[in-house]
Order: structure tokens, then sequence, then C-alpha cells
């Protein structure tokens, strides 16, 4: 007989026994499952730059070991996601992102490993026609379109190829076009012109309205010449305004009429233009210090230019009071001389991108400016201009003139004009400042005003192609030349509307 003490006492014993069993192999073992080595090298292709809109191609990981869940902080870009088993990227951006660094991570039970991605999201591809939103030809008027677009976020637009754009008018018998991107005016009325080039589609409207008409005048010495003139359709004026506008080196009337976009104004304001051509296989003007044939044969510009306006007097209803001459470059820098030598015959000049060529830079004198009166000039240039620096000196155009400085062509117009150097500055839009002068430097005698207006945006420069972005040497708020390294204007300032608010204050 066992007493309960006796049962206590053994039952640790056996209990024991059977675990000393059990590790000598009695029974049956359960197996260790060993421990998940952590995942490692995990990397992606980087940096990653995407476009608003465009489907992204699928961004996959690289990782060494088992990945059992992927997880990114912060969270990616609006459209884009992060598949949580395979570590994928997919998706179609819809917010334009700055670059940044996407921390992903790759984990299992045994650890986890990371890699740092960087995404760049850049705007939609822009496209637009220039000119922007609309123009007005004349019936004869030639002007190119050019499709540009912006993909994505690139520093410079990029001129489409005009070959590689589908052209169409909705109306060719008043407006046609050819496969280069040239309007033609055939009618007056309007039409709609469609560009097509790969997925995108853009539209201009035309409007047709007066002639672009070829003239030519007999100079004395010279033989015929040729000019262009502007008519505006049938107005109640009796008699007009006539604007006489200078191409710069190298150009002809339809293209000064195309990159100033004057016709436009002419039309709404019912005023004349004259497109003197120049002279040479390169067509140019004798400015004096500048350029080509026409200044190395000593061309005698100023007596066509008044050929041309005895000519357009003949020809047309003209208000001999309001008679204006412009140009640009080479022809800005003729309007400087006619100031200087045809101020019986206008009443104010406006030059742009082109000044003084009385002298040069190195003060050789190439013609007397001794005008009959005190004569209004308005002088427009850009800051960035690298054909005509601001400054003076040599630019990166053909010409190879030593430039005569912008603010010394204002210095000498102030005393030619009898007026101090007290100026008003006016910013007249985000890049253009404008000072005038207009304070007589001695009141008992006549004066005339000047203005120095400085087109000064951002300076986006293509050194590659030699190209300026905005600004530069062009025609603000006009329409860039055909030519591949022609700057593309500033759009925010318009110089025809300010030369033309400038003569007939």
């Amino acid at each position: 007989m066992h007493t309960g003490w006796e049962t206590a006492v053994r039952a640790p014993f056996f209990v024991g026994w059977l675990l000393a069993l059990a590790a000598c192999g009695g029974g049956e073992s359960v197996p260790t499952v060993p421990p998940l080595p952590a995942p490692s090298a995990l990397s992606y292709a980087s940096p990653q730059v995407y476009t608003v809109g465009v489907l992204i191609m699928p961004s996959r990981p690289s990782v060494t070991g088992t990945v059992t869940s992927y997880g990114v902080a912060p969270a990616l870009p609006a459209g884009l996601s992060l598949n949580t088993t395979t570590g994928e990227i997919t998706g179609t951006p819809t917010t334009a992102a700055a670059s940044a660094s996407y921390t992903i991570t790759a984990q299992n039970t045994g650890g986890s490993t990371s890699f740092a991605l960087s995404i760049t999201v850049n705007p939609a591809t822009q496209v637009a026609l220039e000119p922007t939103g609309a123009t007005t030809l004349g019936v004869g008027q030639l002007m190119n379109v050019y499709f540009v677009q912006r993909v994505g976020g690139a520093v410079f637009p990029a001129y489409v190829d005009p070959t590689l754009v589908t052209w169409s008018s909705d109306n060719p018998s008043i407006v046609a076009i050819d496969a280069r991107g040239v309007l033609a005016g055939m009618r007056e009325g309007s039409a709609t012109i469609t560009a097509q080039y790969q997925a995108f589609t853009s539209q201009l409207n035309v409007l047709v309205a007066g002639a672009f008409l070829a003239n030519t005048v007999n100079v004395p010495g010279q033989g015929i010449r040729r000019y262009a003139v502007y008519v505006p359709s049938t107005g109640t004026m009796n008699t007009r305004s006539l604007l006489v506008s200078m191409h710069g080196g190298g150009g002809t009337g339809q293209l000064q009429a195309a990159m100033t976009q004057l016709v436009r104004l002419a039309q709404q304001q019912q005023f004349l233009i004259a497109f003197p051509e120049g002279t040479g296989l390169i067509q140019t003007f004798n400015a004096g210090a500048c350029c080509g044939s026409a200044q190395t044969q000593d061309i005698d510009d100023f007596s066509f230019v008044r050929a041309v306006i005895d000519d357009m007097q003949t020809r047309y209803a003209v208000d001999s009071g309001r008679v204006f001459a412009t140009g640009f470059s080479n022809g800005g820098m003729m309007a400087h001389r006619l100031a200087c030598q045809l101020a019986d015959r206008i009443a104010g000049i406006a030059a742009v991108g082109g000044a003084s060529g009385q002298f040069d830079r190195g003060g050789t004198q190439y013609y007397p400016c001794n005008p009959t009166r005190p004569i209004p000039v308005l002088h427009i240039h850009g800051t960035n201009d690298r054909n005509y620096p601001f400054a003076g000196g040599t630019g990166n155009g053909i010409s190879a003139t030593d430039f005569y400085p912008v603010e010394a062509t204002i210095d000498d117009w102030l005393v030619r004009n009898n007026l101090n150097n007290q100026a008003t500055t006016e910013q007249v839009s985000a890049t253009t400042s404008c000072r005038q002068y207009a304070t007589p430097a001695d009141p008992s005698r006549a004066s005339a005003k000047v203005t120095l207006c400085s087109v000064d945006p951002p300076d986006v420069y293509d050194a590659a192609n030699e190209v300026v972005y905005g600004g530069g040497h062009s025609w603000p708020g006009g329409l860039r030349s055909p030519s591949a390294k022609s700057d593309s204007p500033v759009t925010d300032f318009n110089a025809s509307d300010c030369l033309w608010n400038f003569f007939v204050r």
C-alpha cells in the first residue's frame, strides 16, 4: 500500500525519466525552420523623368533575395502607384512635380533593404502656332507659320520642321497654305488654319483685309528701285498717315511685314505702310557704319526713301504731316539716318534693334547729322541682343560692324532735340521699361521727345544653336524670322503698338 506522499514524490522522477528518454531519441522529433535572409541590393533605374498625361513605361526593381512586400515614402507623385507585391511602378502622372527622392523599401521577416529613387514629373507637352491666336494679311501677302512645341519641362521650345506638319485651310480661296507652312492672302475674308503634328492639333485665325502690292520707283542716279506697300481695306478717312518700314540685313519687304505684324495694326488704324527693298544679293540699306554692299558701295538710300515718299503721295492720299519711319536692325539704323537727313519730310522715327550708324564704336563718322528741326525718336532694344549688343561692339551677325552703343545714340539725340537728361521711367510690361525724355534744355528753343524702351527678359539662350528664346535680336510682340538662328520675340510687349502710340500722341 502506497501512501499519497510516496506518489507525490515518485511523479517528478517519472516525468524526468520521460524527458531523458525523449532527449536520447525516444519518441518523434519536431523540425526547426531556419530564419529567412533579409533582401538586399534593391535598385531601380534612376533618375526617372516623366511627363504629365503620358503613360510611363513600368519601372521594375532589381533585388537579391525573397521579398514579401514593398513600400514607399513619401507617396509617389499623383497618378503613379507602387505594386506592394512586385515593386513595379506604373501609371500616368497627373500633376507636375519637381525632382525629389522617394525611398522604396523591400522587406521580409528577416529584414529589409531600401533604395532612393529620384523622380521628376515635367509639365505636359505644350503646342502652339506662331503667330499666336490670330493675324491679319493683305491680299498678296505671304507669311510663315510656325508649329512650336515644348516637350514636358524642356528648357527650350522646339520649332517643328514645317514639312512634318499637316497644314490645312478651311477656306483656301481666302487663305492658302502650302506644305512649308507659308500663308498666302488670296482675297478678303477670314479663314482658319489647322496644323496637325503627331497627336497634336493647333489652329490660327486669319483675316485678309486690304492689299499688299509691289511697286517700283525711278530714283535719279539709281534707276528702278522696288518697294512694297500695304493699303488697308476701304475706310472713311480722306487722307491717311504713312509709315515707312525698313527690313533688316538680308530681309525683304514681305519679311518685314510678317515679323512686325504691322499689317494688323495698319488695318485697325487705317494707315498706309511702305516697305522699301534694299539692294544687293543679301539686301541691305546704307545706314552709315553698316551694312553689306549698300554700305561698301555707298548706295544713296536716303534719296531712295525720299523717292518712295514722293511716289506714295502721288499714288495715294497721304497726310504729308503724318509720315513716319521705322525699321528693324539694319533698317532701324537706317531710320536713325533718316531722322538726321530727312527731318523735313518725316514726323518721327522708331528704331528696333538697330541704333545710330553715324559712328561706329571706335568713333569713325560715316555721315553728318544735322536735322532741319528736332524730331521725335523712339528706340527699342533688347538687353540680351547678341547681334547688335546694347553696349555696342561686334555682335554674332555676319556684318562684322563695331556697332555704336544704344545709350550713346540716345545721348546724341538728347543734344540734337534740345532735351536735358531728366527722364521719367515707366515699367510698361514685365520685361520692358521705357525712359522718356521731354524736358527742354533750353525752353526758348524747339525740342522733340526721345524715348528708350529696354526689353530686359530672362536670358534664355541656347548657346549650341545661338538662339535667344524671348528677346534678343527680334521685334517684340512680332514673329521670328524663318532663318535657323532667329531669336524669338517677347510676347508681353508689342513694339508695333508702342511705336504707333508714340507717333500719334
